[in-house]
């Protein structure tokens, strides 16, 4: 069992004291993801519902909860769920409900791998089995379609998933949330999740992403580019590919969803 420590991390514009006993907390002692910040406030927008899928220890929740008027944080280990629940209840941010199961296509029980020394690592390892050295945890899944009436959650305006590949199972099993709601969406793009993972190409997400959502737009610190063009959606394979740009990928509906995004970043590739 690792040694836990507890660290001062500068999340947006606010200093927190997080609990965790991995070397992701010394990666983020400096400050938390500047490009994961400039990215979601773009997105959130003043009293949002936010689902947080994928919560690892809680930046990305408390990130939230300074703006939204709720955020509902889904973590599936167990470990890990105990470093959300305290990191938020240690900030004192009673609009952050942190929940103990992770989402996918349909209910069930499966298992997720992680390294020790990095929790947000961590996968669904029902068809990828790691090394030795890693740890598995055996983990509960439920779809947001059941999850969302459960809760009691009448409006859904922001769902950020980052579930290192599973990300296309979160939104099968969303169907009628994306239908009733039409939230904005944004989610990890990482080609060696997918494929090692997952079995799914990045043509293939890209496929399913665009099909669900009118607008797809793939963002790379403070620019993005459109995966319904062409062109662009060639150069986003490229490069994320390659050379792993283009982190993240946003769904919306209609353009107005868009409007903070497309003022705070910029429509080209910065090569």
């Amino acid at each position: 069992m690792r040694e836990e420590r507890q660290a001062t991390v500068r999340i947006g514009d606010k200093d927190y004291q997080i609990v965790s006993d991995d070397d992701y907390l010394a990666y983020v002692e400096h400050g938390f993801e500047p490009d994961t910040v400039l990215l979601l406030k773009a997105l959130l927008r003043e009293g949002d519902t936010v689902l947080d899928v994928g919560a690892n220890i809680g930046c990305t929740a408390l990130l939230f909860s300074e703006t939204a008027g709720a955020v509902h944080a889904f973590e599936p280990s167990p470990t890990t769920w105990s470093y959300l629940s305290r990191n938020t209840a240690q900030a004192s941010h009673a609009n952050v409900e942190a929940h103990n199961f992770g989402l996918g296509a349909e209910a069930g029980e499966t298992t997720l791998t992680f390294s020790p020394n990095n929790r947000s690592g961590g996968f669904v390892s029902d068809q990828t089995k790691a090394a030795a050295g890693h740890t598995t945890e055996t983990i509960r899944i439920r779809t947001l379609d059941e999850v969302v009436p459960e809760l009691g959650i009448g409006r859904v305006d922001l769902i950020k998933i980052d579930v290192e590949g599973f990300e296309g199972h979160v939104l099968r099993g969303a169907g009628q949330v994306l239908a009733n709601h039409s939230p904005l969406v944004t989610a990890e793009l990482n080609h060696w999740c997918l494929n090692a993972f997952q079995r799914v190409s990045i043509p293939d997400f890209f496929d399913q992403l665009r099909t669900t959502f009118p607008i797809v737009l793939a963002v790379d610190g403070g620019t993005y580019l459109d995966l319904n063009d062409d062109s662009e959606r060639y150069t986003v394979m490229y490069h994320h590919i390659l050379h792993m740009r283009f982190p993240n990928v946003v769904g919306a509906y209609d353009e107005a969803q868009l409007a903070q995004l497309r003022a705070t970043l910029t429509h080209g590739f910065a090569g």
